[in-house]
């Protein structure tokens, strides 16, 4: 590899990678120790709760992987459950996150999304939308 393109690696902080002549930057993995590699909903603890008729809503959060999720319980086929994400308490927020829709049984739940400096809330629709509180 010529000189110049070992500096143009090294200045970008990737790694290069060389294959018939053409240069390929592979990104440098990053270093923040806050961001969880990867979502997991092991040791799971119920945060927040709310019912709409007979539907139970749950904002699930892991102890572990500092993640949430939303999930619904007692309900019917059709209904829906996701999360709202906020920076600033709740004032704005972006969502709905996740969406589920329950296709079978009385149970579902959306996927787990990072939290980490941020609050959430599950919201379930059963043709009234009510949420859980910020946590």
């Amino acid at each position: 590899m010529s000189s110049l393109k070992r500096r143009i690696a090294a200045g970008i902080g990737s790694t290069a990678i060389v294959v018939a002549g053409v240069v390929t930057l592979a990104p440098a993995a990053s270093a923040a120790p806050s961001a969880p590699a990867a979502c997991s909903t092991s040791n799971a603890v119920t945060k927040k709760t709310a019912h709409n008729g007979s539907m139970y809503i749950e904002l699930r959060y892991s102890t572990s992987s500092r993640c949430a999720w939303g999930r619904i319980s007692s309900s019917d086929v059709g209904n829906k459950v996701w999360v709202d994400r906020s920076s600033n308490g709740g004032s704005t927020w972006t969502g709905p996150m996740g969406m589920t829709t329950q296709q079978s049984g009385s149970d579902t739940h959306t996927p787990a999304f990072d939290d980490a400096g941020y609050v959430m809330r599950a919201c379930g629709w059963n043709g009234t939308t009510v949420c859980t509180g910020w946590y």
